[in-house]
């Protein structure tokens, strides 16, 4: 599987953005923190022991424990990608234009360096679409998983509907 978390924004809750994704059927594409012109959906291939990290508290201004898992293979299928880590000049050299949406500027020998690879991102260029079949909804809480019912009258559109806050707590 791969994740795509989502947060909060100035007139939803990352719960609320959630839902718009599942009613939508589709994670809109975006430029922030992407090189180039073509908009692109973040998702990373992160184990449950990294969700720790990307999740943590002090990076909530960028993630929410509120998010999609969709099917690896749905998602290759669809354009998805591993990104590409590079210092920005370097790709810049052998990478046409056109494939810029797929770099993560590196720079190791920074003080502190600069290296998002923990992530583990894949993008896909343009929106996302999905169908019910191929994710389940990642939410925070028990409590979460019975708001996303009671918001689709017992019927989300998705395979499941999993809290993640057991996977965040430290062993």
């Amino acid at each position: 599987m791969l994740t795509h978390f989502t947060r909060a924004s100035r007139t939803a809750s990352a719960l609320d953005n959630l839902v718009a994704i599942l009613r939508e059927g589709v994670i809109r594409a975006n430029r922030r923190m992407i090189r180039g012109t073509q908009p692109a959906v973040c998702l990373f291939d992160a184990p449950p022991s990294e969700l720790r990290t990307l999740l943590e508290r002090r990076n909530r201004r960028r993630y929410e424990p509120f998010g999609i898992a969709i099917d690896k293979r749905y998602a290759f299928k669809m354009g998805a990608r591993p990104v590409i880590y590079l210092p920005w000049r370097e790709a810049a050299e052998i990478l046409a234009p056109a494939e810029h949406w797929r770099v993560v500027e590196t720079q190791m020998d920074r003080t502190p360096p600069v290296d998002w690879t923990h992530e583990r991102e894949w993008r896909v260029p343009g929106d996302l679409e999905f169908s019910p079949r191929v994710c389940a909804a990642l939410v925070e809480t028990w409590r979460d998983v019975d708001e996303i019912f009671e918001r689709f009258d017992g019927r989300p559109p998705c395979a499941g509907v999993i809290p993640v806050a057991g996977m965040l707590e430290r062993a």
